[in-house]
């Protein structure tokens, strides 16, 4: 799929109230990391943040926020809601943005899984030059269990095989799946970038 035809699917899909990935609040996983400390203040990114809750949330509680998306619907929806902050709300592609400088964290809700996989090298390339040595990538990936999408399938080995060792450290144990609205369930994962800076593909 070409940058104008993501960009027309994503569009049509909020114009038409199709939203079957948007949650009612914020995410319960989202929540326990920021209770826990896991999630702290920091500069962070949130690709692919569509109309989500978490960047507001984010930005009010002090984090230093940058927010991508492709589709100016999203886009709109996000200004509107952190005006008045000092958060950075970008449109652009996925795959021809490049930051000036690395972040500590990303908060990836629902991107990666909204991805087709033949895509995923790919930004599994860019999120790793997104982000700062030992920075943390906090992800939802969601488990279907089934073919096509979105959202994608995105079954824990083939994400081990995407975010491999040495290059990135997964936790030792997994947190408890996630129930989805749509009925599906989501695995949330922290991964923690290890090497020097990745340069940008």
């Amino acid at each position: 799929m070409s940058e104008p035809e993501a960009v027309g699917f994503w569009e049509e899909r909020y114009r038409t109230g199709r939203t079957r990935w948007e949650r009612p609040g914020l995410h319960p996983a989202f929540l326990a990391w920021r209770q826990a400390g896991t999630l702290s203040p920091c500069r962070i990114l949130v690709p692919g943040a569509g109309r989500s809750p978490e960047p507001a949330a984010l930005a009010e509680a002090g984090f230093d926020i940058t927010v991508l998306d492709l589709a100016s619907s999203a886009v709109e929806a996000q200004r509107a809601r952190l005006a008045g902050t000092t958060a950075r709300v970008i449109e652009a592609d996925l795959l021809g943005w490049h930051p000036a400088v690395a972040f500590d964290a990303i908060y990836d809700q629902t991107c990666l899984c909204a991805l087709p996989p033949a895509r995923l090298p790919d930004y599994a390339a860019r999120l790793a030059a997104w982000l700062r040595p030992e920075g943390q990538l906090f992800l939802l990936l969601m488990q279907t269990g089934a073919p096509g999408g979105p959202p994608f399938d995105c079954p824990l080995p083939a994400m081990r095989a995407l975010f491999p060792a040495p290059n990135w450290e997964w936790p030792s144990a997994l947190a408890p799946a996630v129930a989805h609205p749509s009925g599906l369930v989501e695995q949330p994962v922290v991964l923690r970038r290890r090497g020097a800076d990745a340069p940008f593909a």
